[in-house]
């Protein structure tokens, strides 16, 4: 299924916890897929972000394999796979 950033961006919203897998582009131009989800509270340490990710079209995950807080740039997203389900990005 093709959609558009931002309904992209709302169906990962919508996962509210649920595991979620997510291919984009790194800055160095290669592709990586993240296994990951929103919602963990476990590692946090108290401190705050200076900047609001939403700002900058960044998503805040807890990447499920390095077990570590990651950003999602919304602007250099492939794909993402919810639920078995294959959502691409319309370019």
């Amino acid at each position: 299924m093709i959609l558009s950033k931002e309904e992209i961006k709302l169906k990962i919203f919508e996962t509210r916890g649920q595991i979620f897998n997510a291919s984009f582009t790194k800055k160095d131009g290669s592709t990586r897929v993240m296994n990951c989800r929103l919602g963990v509270k476990k590692y946090l340490r108290g401190g705050v972000l200076n900047y609001d990710p939403n700002e900058f079209n960044l998503i805040c995950v807890f990447d499920m394999v390095k077990k570590g807080y990651r950003m999602i740039n919304v602007n250099t997203l492939n794909s993402v796979s919810i639920k078995g389900e294959i959502y691409n990005i319309k370019i």
